[in-house]
């Protein structure tokens, strides 16, 4: 199955639009302050399944970032199922249908 990108979000997004993809991100599951800014999120659909694709900060059982022996800190590719769209949370440019 091909996927295909719906929306991209980029970091300067991000930072310009912080309020409403907070609020879309809590109602999709997904912690904001564990969202990496960089390189950016992204809605995709492979067949009928659509999910939000974003690198999640990884923290340890106190809630501290993980980092490795570089002391860079930790992130995973993840990817969690679309529960509500941007358009229904009024982001700028998304598509009402």
């Amino acid at each position: 199955m091909t996927t295909r990108i719906i929306t991209t979000i980029t970091a300067e997004d991000i930072d310009e639009h912080r309020e409403v993809l907070c609020a879309w991100a809590r109602a999709n599951g997904i912690e904001p302050e564990d969202v990496a800014a960089g390189p950016g999120m992204s809605v995709e659909r492979t067949g009928r399944r659509t999910v939000i694709v974003y690198h999640q900060i990884h923290r340890g059982g106190d809630g501290l970032v993980l980092r490795d022996d570089s002391g860079a800190r930790l992130e995973i590719k993840t990817a969690v199922p679309l529960v509500e769209t941007l358009a229904q949370h009024r982001y700028p440019g998304s598509d009402p249908t």
